[in-house]
């Protein structure tokens, strides 16, 4: 099984991928109560896809250990199951909630606004 990892963070003053990753290295292990961005959003994803799978195996992996903290949250997604739809989707639940959702590997950020950010 191959994954996805993409990272939802609430930093609107970051606007480009590179930014974004040193942004997810520093804070991805925070201890910190998630942010009201980071919350909201969490709630919404959960409502989406929520983990049992009823509505998808999209999730390669639980929040059992990854919960949302400070201004990161990592997302482990089955990439056979994580097409172009729904990553609009996934854009779009960002978009609601003022996040920005960042791929490392892709090297791009997609931001709160709607647009994109390469390296």
């Amino acid at each position: 099984m191959s994954e996805a990892i993409l990272y939802a963070i609430d930093a609107p003053h970051i606007t480009d991928a590179v930014t974004a990753a040193g942004f997810v290295d520093q804070f991805r292990d925070s201890n910190e109560a998630p942010t009201a961005g980071i919350a909201s959003f969490f709630d919404n994803l959960l409502r989406v896809w929520p983990e049992d799978g009823s509505k998808g195996a999209v999730w390669n992996e639980d929040f059992a250990h990854n919960r949302p903290a400070g201004s990161v949250l990592e997302m482990t997604f089955e990439l056979s199951e994580f097409d172009e739809e729904r990553l609009g989707q996934l854009r779009a639940i960002a978009e609601q909630h003022g996040v920005h959702v960042l791929d490392p590997e892709g090297e791009v950020l997609y931001l709160a606004d709607g647009s994109e950010a390469g390296a």
